[in-house]
């Protein structure tokens, strides 16, 4: 009896591994990727699916409603405001899934706040954020995106953006192209390609980044694909990457 009972699960085991994967093949897609998009799909993974936060659920995260943008700042800031302007134009060009940054002069209607000023003028207006902007952090920060997401949905509902008003001019247009983007879900910093907006020690350059790669372009607008939804896993993506790559070719 004992031996039949062990026959049965074993059988049962069986057939749930073969219709695992078979259901694994089903969902397949047939297409081998250009050697650029696969260093597309591999960026794509590391910058999307990782965080510096210690909540990072290794899964997609994204806005599934338009950000509405407040910004604070202290005097008129024209040639900050113009590059945010630039930037939010060139997001909204990439987005494909109904997603896009608007500007607000109503901080109530807003979802995304963007401080642009000294690190103290942060503390009077947003003790919470300044906190943030002071955890754990010894040394003086160009900026910082901080964005807050349901676990449940892995969708984001409010992000909160620094720029630090006190560096040159070209220094606080790189930060707000790096903190804008990082804010849509894009929250990891790479140490591949030094040329790119995520690239990790951008500091240590002579050079700021103050326009997006071909490969920045291209992660941000499989991020707000209508096919790319949100809490989607390494899994996942990769195969739905494949099915968008695929069906740009047919």
């Amino acid at each position: 009896m004992h031996n039949k009972k062990t026959i049965v699960s074993l059988i049962i085991s069986i057939a749930f591994l073969l219709g695992s994967f078979l259901y694994l093949r089903k969902r397949e897609i047939n297409y081998t990727p250009t050697a650029y998009e696969k260093e597309l799909i591999s960026y794509f993974k590391e910058i999307a699916l990782h965080s510096e936060y210690d909540d990072n659920p290794n899964k997609v995260i994204k806005w599934a409603e338009p950000m509405a943008l407040y910004i604070v700042k202290e005097e008129e800031f024209k040639p900050q405001m113009s590059f945010v302007k630039k930037t939010i134009n060139e997001i909204n060009l990439l987005a494909t899934d109904g997603f896009k940054i608007v500007l607000t002069d109503n901080p109530l209607k807003s979802n995304c706040i963007l401080y642009l000023c000294k690190k103290n003028k942060v503390a009077e207006l947003d003790q919470y954020f300044y906190e943030m902007l002071n955890d754990g952090i010894d040394y003086d920060i160009s900026g910082l995106a901080y964005s807050e997401f349901a676990t449940n949905t892995n969708i984001i509902d409010k992000s909160l953006i620094f720029i630090n008003s006190e560096y040159s001019l070209s220094v606080q247009e790189s930060t707000i192209l790096e903190e804008i983007t990082q804010s849509l879900g894009l929250a990891f910093d790479s140490k591949v390609y030094p040329n790119s907006i995520f690239y990790k020690d951008k500091s240590k350059q002579k050079n700021r980044v103050r326009e997006y790669l071909q490969l920045d372009k291209d992660v941000i607008r499989l991020l707000y694909h209508p096919k790319m939804k949100p809490a989607l896993d390494s899994f996942e993506v990769n195969r739905v990457i494949k099915r968008i790559l695929k069906s740009e070719k047919d």
